[in-house]
């Protein structure tokens, strides 16, 4: 509802039929918003990085950052910055640890 509240002030629109609450169609999904923020927060990563691991514009990370944020901190949510900041997306990808029966299509 904030998200929505906020994105109507923005655009001074209504709603649009099969939108997912916002005035727009979203990109990336809920999920991927709140991870997106939580890497950020962390400082596990640029938003130029995340933008390539998610195929969106940098745009959509910053205003997935907008909305997301405040919620987190609004639930006491104080990540701790990560041991590791990684510059580009093929570098965070290649750290993530293989699981057993994973194929590398399976991780992207």
């Amino acid at each position: 509802a904030m998200v929505e509240r906020r994105r109507y002030a923005q655009r001074g629109g209504e709603r649009m039929p099969g939108g997912r609450g916002g005035i727009f169609l979203q990109k990336i999904t809920d999920a991927e918003r709140v991870l997106a923020t939580v890497l950020h927060l962390r400082r596990l990563c640029t938003r130029a990085v995340l933008a390539e691991l998610f195929q969106v514009s940098p745009r959509t990370i910053g205003n997935a950052l907008l909305d997301v944020r405040p919620l987190l901190e609004q639930d006491g949510y104080t990540p701790l910055p990560a041991p590791i900041r990684y510059r580009t997306a093929a570098a965070l990808l290649a750290a993530i640890p293989q699981q057993e029966g994973d194929t590398p299509e399976s991780t992207h």
